[in-house]
């Protein structure tokens, strides 16, 4: 995961052991019954596109000034990767890539621990699959946005998945029929 500093793995672990903060980022989480389909974030999202979730926050005292508030936010699918698999897991992982290429996912079965080379490889290799995320004109950020938003009026996101590909991509047919 990186470097991360011993006061922001204090946050966590006091996150992770308090249900009143596990259950609040579960209500930033769609969840749908289909198989293999993702769980959206609804909540806060970061420039690239994923979510971001406060785990906490502490009031820093300096003498002779006014005490300054310190936020802890992470972003959303590694507290929900630490709430599957643990702090410690999660501290030994690179990064958590999502296999289905969606920042806002919050699946477990769609995370698997990667590092930055091997997440940038399989990027190059999925940037230009038809009707894939990577390929949408909103960008990561924009394209995110739009599923969160209709994710949260409870719609169904299909079209907001579309609205953001190339019409090359949005038009392309379908070699088979699904039926």
């Amino acid at each position: 995961m990186g470097r991360i500093s011993a006061d922001t793995v204090a946050a966590f672990r006091a996150a992770l052991a308090d249900p009143i903060v596990v259950d609040r980022y579960w209500s930033h989480v769609r969840r749908t019954d289909e198989p293999d389909r993702c769980w959206l974030w609804t909540g806060a999202i970061a420039g690239k596109g994923h979510g971001r979730f406060q785990v906490g926050d502490t009031y820093v005292e300096i003498p002779g000034r006014p005490r300054r508030r310190r936020t802890f936010v992470v972003i959303a699918h590694r507290f929900g990767f630490a709430v599957a698999y643990g702090l410690d897991t999660l501290l030994d992982t690179p990064l958590v890539s999502h296999r289905c290429d969606n920042p806002l996912c919050q699946l477990p079965d769609h995370w698997r621990a990667s590092n930055h080379r091997a997440n940038g490889q399989e990027y190059a290799h999925r940037r230009s699959v038809v009707r894939g995320s990577l390929a949408d004109t909103r960008g990561a950020r924009g394209r995110a946005a739009a599923i969160r938003d209709a994710a949260r009026s409870g719609g169904d996101t299909a079209d907001a998945v579309l609205a953001g590909l190339p019409p090359v991509h949005r038009d392309q047919l379908d070699l088979f029929d699904a039926g």
